[in-house]
């Protein structure tokens, strides 16, 4: 697992903040040109050598792998954040997507989804991931600001829908996702269920996310 850590001393601190970079550039190259992107392009991104790149990672797969559990685990701590620092007055939902929209490059599943094997980080991150994802859901369904059927699977579904990818750049990009994201809000408030359709259930997306 990846984390960044200021509290590291020297040449751990330095080689923590080597892999983030990496995992970030690899991000932005797996959602610009697909899984079909080459390594040299992250680590010309990252502004690294390739061979930096493989003396940490064996190959492309195990790349990929830890950077599903550095975005899983990163999801996990904005789903905690928004629930402990969330007052009466802030909805915790639209707080969770809006900084999703601002500090994320874009979703994983396209890309990755179906095409890595079962991990055993991947599964304590994704484990780790439902139950905050499944504290913060709890909160929003007792405030009404989502309807009583909404789940975390919904919550991950919901990252790939406000995320596509435009060909635009930076604050404009942002702009319009968050447009959306407005609307997709206006429409889960007053808590109403939807009994026209099943909500997926959390193993239903592993199945999409893993491929298993």
């Amino acid at each position: 697992m990846v984390k960044e850590n200021a509290g590291l001393p020297g040449r751990a601190r330095e080689a923590a903040d080597n892999d983030v970079t990496v995992l970030r550039a690899a991000r932005e190259i797996f959602a610009e040109q697909g899984w079909n992107a080459p390594v040299s392009a992250i680590a010309a991104r990252a502004g690294v050598g390739v061979g930096s790149i493989y003396r940490r990672y064996r190959g492309k797969e195990e790349l990929a792998q830890a950077l599903r559990v550095w975005a899983i685990d990163h999801l996990a701590t904005l789903a905690r954040e928004c629930v402990s620092n969330a007052d009466t007055d802030e909805a915790v939902l639209k707080t969770f997507f809006s900084r999703y929209l601002t500090e994320s490059v874009g979703p994983l599943i396209p890309v990755l989804g179906g095409r890595l094997p079962e991990h055993a980080e991947v599964t304590r991150a994704a484990a780790e991931l439902e139950a905050a994802l499944q504290s913060m859901v709890d909160a929003c369904i007792d405030t009404r600001e989502v309807p009583p059927d909404f789940t975390s699977a919904d919550v991950m579904l919901m990252t790939v829908h406000l995320r596509p990818t435009l060909p635009i750049e930076g604050d404009r990009a942002t702009e319009i996702h968050t447009r959306y994201l407005d609307f997709m809000l206006d429409g889960l408030r007053g808590g109403k269920p939807r009994p026209s359709s099943t909500p997926p259930s959390w193993s239903e997306w592993l199945q999409m996310w893993q491929g298993n």
